[in-house]
């Protein structure tokens, strides 16, 4: 196997555990919650741990899910003004947000390197769980859009300075 196969099966792999991660957060949630529901109203007692567990899994669900999203580009979008663009400012205008959103991204980052350090000693109330993991998959998340909007913004600007024959060799 060459070193660019292995790269892409690397990618490939990295994704699919992704997306499994993601689905079994969502699986795990759902679960979670009905649990809550049936303990609450059918059972009369309510448990402790699900409101809180249910919450984390969301917002891991959340911030894994918009990496997936912004990977295939199903995030939603306006384009009623780059859609009349012509080609090449249509790249330099996407160009132009993939900056604004590495700039969001790394104010992200910064953030939650941030509450990560301020919560490490505080733990959840219902389990033994510090808070900082929800900001270290903040983190994660935020570096991983990072990862995809870099390689986003060098295919515009490939794509902005060569022909089209050129760009097929460089791609």
């Amino acid at each position: 196997m060459k070193n660019a196969e292995r790269i892409t099966y690397t990618l490939d792999l990295f994704w699919k555990l992704l997306t499994a991660i993601v689905m079994t957060a969502f699986a795990l949630m759902l679960t979670i919650m009905a649990i809550q529901v049936i303990s609450r109203y059918a059972l009369g007692m309510a448990v402790p741990w699900t409101d809180e567990a249910s919450r984390y899994l969301f917002l891991a669900e959340i911030f894994l899910g918009s990496v997936l999203a912004l990977r295939l580009q199903e995030h939603i979008r306006i384009t009623v003004v780059t859609d009349i663009l012509p080609r090449p400012l249509r790249h330099l205008a996407g160009a132009l947000a993939d900056i604004v959103c590495m700039l969001v991204l790394l104010m992200l980052i910064g953030g939650a390197w941030n509450m990560m350090e301020r919560t490490a000693g505080v733990m959840a109330s219902t389990f033994d769980m510090s808070f900082s993991y929800i900001y270290l998959v903040q983190m994660i998340s935020a570096i991983l859009m990072m990862g995809i909007l870099l390689v986003s913004f060098y295919r515009r600007i490939m794509s902005i300075c060569l022909p089209v024959s050129d760009q097929r060799r460089s791609l």
